[in-house]
């Protein structure tokens, strides 16, 4: 019992927070109108990926599927729900939890 006790405590002690990830197929006119809105935002390209660092959550559109990555889900759900304001000036977006992509590049020592 008390070796259950033990675990337990040690597991709680040292859990690591998950990301969790919704997921959307969508089709591929969808996606020329989620890119032209995500471009707004001055994502990360890598790749064929758009990628819009948020402050609680990173959307990720590749051909074919929409990713929000987030630590809770119901932070997931309100990126995706409001991904749409894209389409407002972009003083508006912080209102709705967006913001800019912002790129940070790393100093260089020479």
């Amino acid at each position: 019992m008390e070796e259950e006790e033990s675990s337990s405590f040690w597991a709680k002690l040292f859990k690591k927070d998950h990301e969790q990830v919704l997921e959307q197929e969508i089709t591929e006119d969808a996606y020329e109108e989620l890119k032209s809105l995500l471009m707004r935002a001055k994502p990360e390209i890598n790749g064929d990926d758009l990628i819009v660092h948020l402050p609680r959550a990173d959307i990720i559109l590749r051909p074919g599927k929409l990713l929000i990555k987030a630590k809770t889900k119901k932070e997931a759900e309100k990126v995706l729900r409001n991904i749409h304001h894209y389409s407002q000036p972009p003083g508006l977006w912080p209102a709705y939890g967006l913001t800019y992509s912002i790129k940070k590049e790393r100093s260089r020592i020479s």
